[in-house]
């Protein structure tokens, strides 16, 4: 009898747990398309946020900023594949190869939110859940511009070796190094 118990209190723990965590991922401040890891939202402070980049998520998955700010994003790969940062509607495309760093200035939309992902495993490629988005309230519609090219006429940022944004304290001096992508 105390095994049925215990075993019935274990199964009822179990299953509040699984609840609570699939309770809070399905409740983001803002909705996007397609599947979504939510890895948490953080605020914006002092117009900076680091953001990791991982297989297969960003975190946090939502940041809290002002409408219309310049947020300066500190991005780090910490998984094992390569990944992107991707904005199309504002041109920023930056390829992070594992365990890079680079630095790029978002300048946010004066209403609404401003989506972004992984253009390998987001949405319109893999749609492995790897997307996320700047916002100032909940609720906040989504944009992330067209297609999952950068916007006509901007240029493509790309960082992944020898690009002076990227820190490179990490070991691999120079570009050229590891697979050949």
């Amino acid at each position: 009898m105390r095994k049925l118990f215990a075993l019935t209190v274990v199964a009822i723990a179990g299953t509040a747990l699984v609840g609570g965590v699939a309770l809070a991922a399905k409740n983001p401040p803002v909705s996007l398309q397609g599947k979504v890891t939510n890895k948490g939202e953080k605020t914006v402070k002092s117009g900076k946020i680091s953001v990791e980049a991982d297989d297969f998520y960003f975190k946090p998955t939502f940041e809290k900023s002002k409408l219309g700010s310049t947020v300066k994003v500190s991005l780090k790969n910490e998984g094992k594949t390569q990944h992107t940062f991707t904005i199309p509607s504002l041109g920023i495309d930056t390829v992070l190869d594992p365990g890079k760093k680079a630095t790029v200035d978002v300048t946010l939309p004066t209403d609404g939110a401003l989506g972004f992902f992984c253009r390998f495993h987001g949405p319109d490629a893999t749609n492995q859940g790897m997307q996320g988005a700047f916002f100032s309230k909940k609720g906040e519609t989504v944009t992330t511009g067209s297609a999952a090219t950068p916007a006509s006429g901007a240029s493509t940022s790309t960082t992944t070796g020898t690009s002076t944004s990227i820190d490179d304290r990490g070991g691999n001096s120079g570009g050229g190094g590891g697979p050949g992508y």
